[in-house]
Parts: C-alpha cells; sequence; structure tokens
C-alpha cells in the first residue's frame, strides 16, 4: 500500500502546510489584517473549487502510481512556491489566487486516484482495510501540514514585520 499511501501523505502536509502557513501571511498589503483574511478566504475558495473540479474527474483521468508521486512532488514545489513569495513578494496580486486552485487540482487528483489505486488494485478481501490505510494517510498529512504550518506562520509572520 505504501506506493500509494505515501502520496497522499505527501500532498496534504504540503497542502495544509501552504494553507494554513504561507496563506495567512499574504495579503494585499500583507501589513493589514483585512486584506490578509481576504486573501485566505479567496484562496481557500479557489483552493476548493480546484478539489472539487479534480475529484469530480476520476473517471476521466487515470494516471498510475508513478504520476501519483510526481503530484505529491510537485505540491512540496508550489508549497515551496508560496512560503518564498510569501516573504520575497516577487508575484504578489490577486492572479496568485491561479496558484491556489492549482493547489487544489493537485490534491483532488492525488486523492481521488490513490482511492481508484487502491480499490482496483487490492485484493476483495483487503480492501477494507486498505481503504482506511488510505483514509488515515490522509488525515497523517493533514496533521503534518497543519504543524509544519505553526512554524511557517510563525516565521512569515516574523520575516514581513505581522505582529498579530
Amino acid at each position: 500500500l505504501w506506493p500509494v499511501t505515501v502520496p497522499l501523505i505527501i500532498v496534504y502536509m504540503a497542502e495544509y502546510a501552504a494553507q494554513a502557513g504561507a496563506w495567512a501571511a499574504i495579503g494585499f498589503p500583507t501589513h493589514e489584517e483585512k486584506a490578509r483574511e481576504a486573501f485566505y478566504e479567496y484562496s481557500n475558495w479557489c483552493y476548493q473549487a480546484g478539489v472539487f473540479v479534480s475529484r469530480s474527474s476520476g473517471q476521466v483521468w487515470k494516471p498510475g502510481r508513478d504520476v501519483l508521486w510526481g503530484m505529491s512532488l510537485l505540491q512540496c514545489v508550489v508549497l515551496s512556491f508560496f512560503v518564498i513569495d510569501a516573504q520575497y513578494k516577487f508575484w504578489y496580486d490577486y492572479s496568485l489566487l491561479s496558484v491556489t486552485f492549482f493547489t487544489g487540482l493537485l490534491g483532488g487528483a492525488v486523492y481521488v486516484n490513490a482511492f481508484r489505486l487502491i480499490t482496483e488494485c487490492v485484493p476483495p478481501r483487503l480492501k477494507e482495510i486498505a481503504m482506511t490505510a488510505g483514509a488515515v494517510s490522509s488525515d497523517f498529512g493533514t496533521n503534518m501540514g497543519e504543524a509544519l504550518a505553526l512554524g511557517l506562520q510563525a516565521y512569515l509572520y516574523k520575516v514581513n514585520g505581522i505582529s498579530e
């Protein structure tokens, strides 16, 4: 199961670290709390739209395990992008929401296709435990991402001079 569950852990860790860590420190302008709150709200709407689209396309596009790994690693690149952008502000306007939508696309695609692979590749007698392992993996990745986000957010608030 690990070839499918590890990508779930990675993609969830990266997307939740970006969401709760980096996105919370982005706003136009950064020093205004209402601006950060607005970006956080809009970014989460765009993220959820991306998740909806990709989870709805599970029957249209059926990547294998290697692509799941690639998408998970790409989500780590996206996390790095958001952290660096929140610090240096090289792409800093509402068009950044397109990348939050992409974040949702990646996360949703890994999720739906990991569970599809579990149902297709695991013997029937092991499916229930395998599906549980997949669910636990996504939850574990979410918790890891939220823990990482605490440090990222504190760091980004410090470098941006945000005292709240």
